[in-house]
């Protein structure tokens, strides 16, 4: 995922050069999700001060517990080419206590991220994010398929036909 910060607004924008503020994030639950952070200033991707450190976390309300954080992210390129990487982990203990019941769909959370640069310590406008329930996990069963349905047909010129139609609505004929 990448994402773009307005140094000005503080807010997460859409592009580099289309500053509408994006209202949400979507995640979902128990991955490892790279985000790429890239500030801009008046359109244009810029490099924070040599040394500037970055957080972002994930909560579901100001005052509790993290459900996923990152305290460092990993610098690369230079000037308009600069990507500041965080590998925010979604499977931890205090998500999976959200998801409680396993049966939710999703869960409504806030994201920021903070950095410093040159002394000076900024962060985003909070953004609403939300934590969608996973489908595909470890352990998860292949499901049994049914087997294919055939039948014998006698056509006009009393040959022999194999009918047969598999589990995705295929149909197929085979003269024997």
């Amino acid at each position: 995922m990448r994402v773009y910060i307005d140094l000005n607004s503080r807010a997460f924008v859409v592009t580099p050069v289309l500053l509408q503020r994006v209202n949400e994030l979507l995640f979902t639950r128990r991955d490892v999700v790279p985000v790429e952070v890239q500030f801009v200033r008046d359109g244009v991707v810029v490099e924070l001060g040599a040394g500037a450190l970055g957080q972002m976390g994930l909560k579901k309300t100001y005052d509790g517990d993290f459900l996923a954080y990152d305290n460092a992210w990993t610098k690369t390129g230079s000037g308009t080419s600069t990507i500041y990487t965080f590998g925010l982990n979604l499977a931890t203990t205090e998500l999976d206590a959200e998801f409680a019941t396993d049966e939710e769909d999703s869960i409504s959370a806030k994201v920021e991220i903070q950095w410093s640069d040159g002394g000076l310590v900024s962060s985003t406008l909070p953004c609403a994010a939300t934590v969608f329930n996973d489908v595909i996990r470890a352990g998860d069963g292949t499901p049994t398929t049914t087997s294919l349905s055939s039948f014998t047909l006698q056509s006009p010129d009393n040959s022999q036909w194999s009918i047969a139609i598999d589990n995705d609505g295929l149909f197929s004929a085979t003269k024997l």
